[in-house]
Parts: C-alpha cells; structure tokens; sequence
C-alpha cells in the first residue's frame, strides 16, 4: 500500500535526522509536537516533503517514491551567520548523494547533492501590528530522495 511506504520512507528520513542534529546538539521541531524553541540558540525545524507517487509497470508492482527532506536551520537574528552555516554544512555533508537509508525490504536514496539555500530572515511571531516579534535567521537544507518499491 502506497501510504504505508511513505510513513516508512517518513521514518527513515527523520530517524536518520534526529541522528545527525543529536550528534551535533542541535535542537528539532517536529510536525504536529510541542516545541520551545531556545532563546539564544539555533534550532532546526524538519519538513519530509513527497512528491506524487509514479506507478513504473502496468500490473502496479513497482512505484517509485520521491520527494524533498528539508530542514530549516533556524537562528535568532542578530547572532551571526558563521554557527548557522557550519550546521547547515554539517547536515548537508551527512546527506551525500547517493546515501542508501534501509528498513528491512525498501531502500531510500539521498538522489542528489545537498543543497543549501539562500538564508531567509522572518519575523515567525508578532503582536497583531507586526511590532515586536522574534526575527529569525533561516538557512534551508534540502535533500532529494528517492525509493523505488
């Protein structure tokens, strides 16, 4: 089933993240949970992206499954670049291309090379005025997979 593959795809990509951003003390917001981001420290916030899924026979045997594993580094403004991009670089360099990620019968591959992106600074909160708020500084890590199954 179709959607079972993308939870264990889901998985595998986030279980390989939360490696990575433990190994490196960086903190993660994941969908749908409680987070406190910290005051005065970068954060990473993840987002498993996935594209439509193409049917690659006509008995529906083989699909190939494909999408986006990005995640955000996320910086208080004001801090610098220099922490923010030696994250972003360390979790782009533990992505490399071609990196197989296995879970028993299916295997996802990182299909092409990191790519850092450019920097976004937002304002992620503000008071009804747009006055005050926490502005962010955000360097977005993407990541393209792919698992044929």
């Amino acid at each position: 089933m179709a959607g079972d593959q993308t939870m264990r795809i889901a998985d595998l990509l986030e279980g390989r993240v939360a490696a990575i951003c433990s190994s490196i003390g960086l903190p993660v917001t994941w969908p749908n949970i409680v987070f406190d981001p910290p005051d005065n420290a970068p954060y990473g916030r993840v987002y498993v992206l996935p594209a439509q899924t193409v049917g690659q026979d006509l008995e529906g045997q083989l699909c190939t499954y494909q999408g986006i594993l990005q995640l955000n580094i996320i910086a208080p403004a004001g801090s610098g670049v220099t922490h923010a991009r030696g994250l972003a670089k360390s979790v782009a360099d533990s992505f490399p291309e071609g990196l197989p990620l296995v879970d028993s019968d299916l295997t996802v591959y990182i299909n092409g090379p990191p790519q850092v992106r450019q920097p976004i600074q937002d304002r992620p909160t503000s008071t009804s005025n747009g006055s005050n708020g926490s502005i962010t500084y955000t360097i977005p890590v993407s990541m393209q997979y792919r698992a044929d199954y």
